[in-house]
């Protein structure tokens, strides 16, 4: 389970999460007084097999779950950003299971508050607002899983690659993961993620630096995703 680095006050959960301001005052003021709690970058936070005791709901920072292939390779089911929660730690806190897959911290500190699992059941079968967060939460991660299966299933490693790009550029342009980051959210070898940008550089698409992808041509980057 999460070794949590620092607790603090509760800043910006409300501002975070809009569906609060739909609940009652009274359970406002029971979430707002959790305290947010900070884990490190790159810190395990679940593993598979683990018993999960609440509902995370991620103030800054992201998680990431993943699975691991007999081969031993990673793969990234979705990411966590701020805003969302895990649909798989929710799952198994309402009904009591064991943790499905692993989950770590990214390259940035992890903010967030963690609900008892208690307290949130009674909040779901209390509060119209919460069912309604986890029926969208619920749906958007079907969606995304059933998208990631058919492009693990049809796409090359150059249009699945091209499509996280897309995904996890930030607001300079770029995308700051290592290579081997990179494959282990797609769940190849870091090999055959370095060709792949090679391939997308030569045209001009990408160019590469340590640690970091800057993306030139997202237009173009879409059209690999789609049409190969």
């Amino acid at each position: 389970m999460v070794t949590v680095i620092e607790q603090t006050s509760l800043v910006g959960v409300a501002e975070g999460f809009p569906f609060l301001a739909g609940a009652s005052q009274a359970t406002r003021d029971l979430v707002t007084a959790l305290p947010v709690r900070q884990v490190a970058p790159r810190s395990p936070v679940l593993h598979r097999g683990d018993g999960v005791d609440g509902v995370f709901l991620v103030v800054g920072g992201s998680l990431r779950v993943f699975y691991i292939a007999a081969d031993g390779h990673e793969a990234t089911l979705y990411r966590v950003r701020p805003g969302q929660t895990c649909i798989l730690a929710l799952t198994a806190a309402f009904r009591s299971d064991p943790y499905p897959a692993w989950v770590e911290t990214e390259d940035e500190q992890l903010s967030f508050v963690l609900v008892p699992g208690a307290m949130f059941r009674e909040l779901y079968n209390a509060e119209p607002t919460f069912r309604s967060f986890v029926f969208e939460v619920l749906s958007g991660r079907v969606f995304e899983l059933m998208s990631r299966l058919e492009d693990l299933g049809s796409l090359r490693v150059e249009q699945r690659l091209a499509a996280f790009l897309l995904e996890a550029v930030d607001s300079s342009g770029e995308v700051v993961l290592s290579q081997a980051r990179l494959a282990a959210h797609l769940g190849t070898a870091r090999e055959v993620v370095f060709r792949a940008l090679r391939t997308m550089s030569d045209a001009g698409l990408v160019a590469t630096s340590r640690g970091r992808v800057k993306l030139l041509d997202p237009t173009g980057l879409r059209r690999l995703h789609q049409y190969g």
